[in-house]
């Protein structure tokens, strides 16, 4: 079995693109001695594209157990070798009833703010049987296989990003065009249709999403749905939905007709996944969160619905529990900034002055990362947006001391933007500075 032809269009410089992307294989927790994850390794390196590392040292990978509550384990050890291996995706394997589960986790899996992201818990089942001989493999699953290690993977070389998506359309383009019988059993397809519409959106947002996408698309993920009975855990069809609610959001944010539809149809399929990825799996709970509170904030925007406006405040508090300073401080600052954004629009909305501390007190959470010393014009933008809201409570209020709040912030902004030069930065505060200084005066 040869895959050398699969890629000759797509790479023309082959020699230079050796080892493109970087795998580890975990020893994958198995019941036998087929030593599976030694296999798959010697499997992965058929492909030239792929540099891959068998990590074989000894701990306990009973977090593997998806039914477990050590899910934080899972993410913590995955990077620690993520870290330790220099690779860009780590694939883990878990024995369940006489198959292999493969996951696959990359760097920042859950780091907002995030585009298109592959979860944790997406999952391909394999038979076991498969690894007692490598001819077992047939070539259209293996190229399902380094199709799904090479969407999930996040670009950040120059060349990964220029040929990632030129992979992924010669992968899929292969396996349209494979007419060979399939010997999977029915209950292997949900997993197998998840993942290939994983791949074909991941293709489609690189080179431009398309209505004829969406369609394929939206017809992988159903007839993954359909076959929802064969799947062991409903985290998995919650996978299928979270996957459904990213092709909606693209296509909201993408240049097609019909965005307010896209946008309803996101919300709604978000909000059905994390009924499965609820808070037993606190990682995507907290990211799916995250995007209903995005979602709910352009609702808002369309609908002026002020539940909507609530909804995205409440949503991004669920998403404030998970991403903590400790853990995730660049996180944990992007959701302060946008929560004091969302309540300083509430608050403004419904004349609320308690809102609007609340909203002053997000914005000073922020400048535990962005200090004056480290960081200092995020530190400016964010007295300039404390001053701003001092400035409407003053204007609401008739109230000079928070006119002379909002003079102090502004004031302090200004030097710094003086100190580096930011003009533009500089015209904007000195601009509203004036109207303070007018109302005072």
């Amino acid at each position: 079995m040869s895959l050398t032809p699969i890629f000759k269009s797509a790479l023309p410089e082959q020699k230079t693109l050796e080892g493109l992307f970087r795998v580890t294989v975990v020893a994958f927790e198995d019941k036998c001695s087929l030593n599976c994850g030694w296999r798959f390794a010697e499997l992965l390196q058929r492909n030239r594209l792929f540099d891959v590392r068998f990590f074989n040292e000894p701990f306990s990978k009973s977090f593997l157990n998806l039914q477990g509550r050590n899910f934080y384990d899972f993410i913590d050890h995955g990077n620690k070798i993520l870290q330790s291996t220099r690779a860009d995706i780590l694939v883990w394997g878990y024995e369940e009833d006489g198959k292999i589960r493969l996951n696959f986790q990359v760097k920042n899996q859950y780091a907002v703010p995030n585009g298109l992201a592959f979860s944790l818990l997406d999952s391909l089942f394999v038979p076991l049987s498969y690894f007692a001989a490598p001819e077992n493999f047939s070539e259209s699953l293996l190229i399902l296989i380094f199709g799904i290690i090479t969407a999930a993977i996040v670009p950040v070389t120059n060349d990964q990003k220029h040929h990632q998506p030129k992979i992924l359309q010669e992968l899929l383009e292969t396996l349209s065009a494979d007419t060979t019988p399939k010997d999977f059993s029915r209950e292997f397809m949900p997993y197998i249709m998840n993942m290939l519409g994983k791949i074909y959106l991941t293709s489609a947002i690189a080179a431009g999403l398309t209505a004829k996408d969406i369609k394929i698309i939206e017809t992988l993920f159903n007839e993954a749905l359909q076959s929802r009975q064969y799947m062991r855990l409903p985290v998995y069809y919650g996978c299928i939905y979270n996957n459904l609610g990213q092709l909606y959001e693209a296509a909201y944010q993408s240049e097609l007709p019909n965005k307010f539809d896209y946008l309803k149809k996101s919300l709604a399929h978000y909000q059905t996944a994390r009924k499965y990825l609820n808070r037993n799996y606190p990682y995507d709970y907290g990211l799916i969160s995250y995007h209903l509170a995005q979602l709910n904030h352009q609702y808002w925007k369309h609908t002026l619905d002020m539940q909507a406006l609530r909804d995205a405040v409440s949503q991004l508090r669920e998403t404030e529990k998970v991403y903590s300073l400790a853990q995730f401080p660049q996180s944990w600052c992007h959701i302060e900034g946008l929560l004091g954004y969302y309540l300083a629009s509430l608050g403004l909305t419904t004349h609320s002055n308690t809102i609007m501390q609340l909203a002053i007190d997000c914005y000073r959470n922020q400048q535990q990362i962005y200090e004056q010393n480290t960081h200092p014009m995020e530190w400016a933008q964010v007295q300039e947006k404390i001053g701003k809201i001092y400035y409407l409570l003053g204007k609401h209020d008739e109230d000079e001391k928070f006119m002379l709040e909002a003079r102090n912030y502004f004031n302090s902004a200004i030097k710094i933007y003086e100190l580096l030069n930011a003009k533009t930065a500089l015209v904007s505060a000195k601009t509203l500075l004036a109207k303070i200084n007018d109302w005072i005066d």
